[in-house]
């Protein structure tokens, strides 16, 4: 497996590579599937291979064209609890121009910790943490000997973020994995 940032703006998007076919982690703004695919190409990868696509939360940045995604044959993958959170996420995303409300296949929901369902549906080892801090539907996708993709969850640096309970749980879970690189939403990769 291989991790390609195909990210744009200040934003980081994941391809990972297993086996010729992509997960995609976190998409663009609306009306930036252009980009998205400019993206895809430069890496040479082609729409039929990305199966799949996550979220790591629900703002517009890394969710704003899922459901211009799945109408390309792109299944959204989600967590349980982000399914509580969609229906708000879509009332909120109304605003800005050229978003498609996302909609979501019952049987593409996860349950967080279940490895067995995350392997069975994508074919990856791995599974979602729910991993709140920066938003409450925010989750980490850990992938099995690669890493762990945390969104915008704010990272461990007490120079730059206040102590923050909800912070400071997410990442004592996520340091209770076997996984020690972390792909941000924002910035460059980091170590655990």
């Amino acid at each position: 497996m291989n991790v390609i940032n195909i990210g744009y703006g200040s934003t980081n998007y994941y391809a990972i590579d297993c086996q010729n076919k992509y997960l995609l982690i976190d998409t663009g703004l609306p009306g930036t599937l252009g980009k998205m695919a400019s993206q895809l190409r430069k890496y040479q990868i082609d729409w039929k291979d990305i199966p799949y696509v996550m979220v790591t939360h629900f703002h517009p940045d890394h969710c704003g064209i899922v459901q211009e995604l799945q109408s390309m044959g792109v299944a959204l993958m989600i967590s349980r609890t982000q399914s509580d959170f969609l229906e708000a996420a879509n009332e909120s995303m109304k605003k800005f121009p050229g978003f498609k409300e996302i909609k979501v296949e019952a049987d593409n929901i996860i349950n967080e910790y279940d490895k067995a369902s995350f392997i069975k549906k994508l074919g990856i080892p791995g599974y979602i943490l729910h991993t709140p801090g920066h938003s409450d539907d925010s989750i980490s996708i850990v992938i099995e000997g690669l890493g762990i993709f945390t969104g915008d969850l704010p990272l461990m640096n007490p120079m730059f973020v206040e102590s923050n309970e909800m912070v400071d749980k997410s990442w004592a879970l996520l340091k209770s994995t076997n996984e020690r690189k972390v792909f941000p939403g924002h910035g460059p990769h980091a170590i655990l």
